[in-house]
């Protein structure tokens, strides 16, 4: 008579999100026994969840294209294209919200949908067609804001303002938003028709043309998401500080990715975890408060950021190798 495995029944696609909790709890702990002064004081984490809905945001979009099995590295620059095209709007419109929303988002998607054509139709490598389309859009942000830092004094008093990242009492206004996304775009990625079809894109494109998905398509939608979610991030970076700069995506690139593949959404395609993002999102926005609490200089974010990924990568597959054995 064959031994029976053993192991604890997890649902397959929960694996990462229980994953990537366990690292943060491991990693808290950890902060929180070398600088108990600094995270047991409630103002850190109303600081953190300032900005933890901005980088989440952008990173619940790179799931979906990492699931579909391509690579995303234009985002920071459409965050500044996008943002530009808010802030111009509402300085030639006397602050008119709605039109300037539009005209940010009309300008994401359309990046968006720039990158997915040319790497699905023309068959270009993501990796080398975004990481291309970053420069080019950063230098035409560039190019039209001539180095101008964009002032925008009137949002302060705006009602606008106060409901996108105003506060409810010591939480964010943006904390609500985040999860009213992540529980959109986690209902379309894990129970709806298409993002069946982005995980079948990565795992298997030809069993796929084979079913009857239009894999271009889904493709090309996946990064018109990205622009959709990289303008979104653009208009409440505005908002949170009332001011644009040319610069204002460049933060966003390695802590985004970083999130994404500590929240346990792997690079070879075929699977995603909106659930894991935002835990990953958390960890890796610690990680940066966690560097200076500690006293270092904020250059060790950068080596925070690759030990972590690693870290996180190699415990996802020994965790999830122990569940199935």
């Amino acid at each position: 008579m064959s031994e029976q495995k053993k192991g604890v029944l997890i649902p397959e696609r929960l694996k990462p999100v229980l994953g990537a909790f366990i690292f943060f709890v491991v990693m808290m702990v950890a902060f929180i026994a070398s600088s108990p002064e600094v995270f047991l004081n409630i103002g850190i984490y109303s600081a953190v969840f300032l900005s933890l809905p901005l980088f989440a945001i952008m990173g619940m979009s790179l799931v979906f294209v990492t699931a579909a099995g391509e690579i995303d590295l234009a985002f920071p620059s459409i965050i500044a294209l996008s943002g530009l095209a808010f802030a111009w709007t509402l300085q030639q419109t006397n602050l008119n919200f709605i039109l300037a929303a539009i005209f940010s988002v009309a300008v994401g998607i359309s990046c968006g949908l720039l990158n997915g054509y040319l790497i699905t139709k023309l068959g270009l490598s993501s990796l080398i067609t975004t990481l291309g389309m970053n420069f080019a859009l950063i230098g035409l942000t560039n190019v039209l804001n001539n180095g101008e830092v964009r002032t925008l004094e009137g949002l302060n008093d705006s009602k606008i303002k106060s409901i996108l990242v105003g506060s409810f009492g010591p939480i964010p206004a943006q904390m609500f938003w985040m999860f009213a996304i992540a529980f959109v775009l986690g209902m379309i990625f894990h129970r709806h028709k298409f993002g069946l079809h982005v995980r079948v894109a990565g795992d298997n494109p030809e069993a796929g043309r084979a079913m009857g998905v239009n894999i271009e398509r889904t493709k090309i939608l996946c990064f018109a998401l990205v622009g959709l979610c990289a303008s979104i991030v653009g208009i409440l970076g505005i908002l949170l500080l009332s001011t644009y700069f040319s610069t204002l995506g460049e933060a966003y690139l390695l802590p985004t990715l970083a999130a994404v593949f500590v929240g346990g959404t792997p690079v070879t395609g075929g699977k995603g975890t909106i659930g894991g993002l935002v835990i990953g999102a958390t960890t890796v926005v610690f990680i940066q408060t966690g560097v200076v609490a500690a006293g270092l200089d904020g250059q060790w974010t950068s080596l925070g950021f690759g030990l972590v990924i690693v870290l996180s990568l190699l415990g996802h597959r020994k965790f999830s190798g122990r569940l199935t054995r």
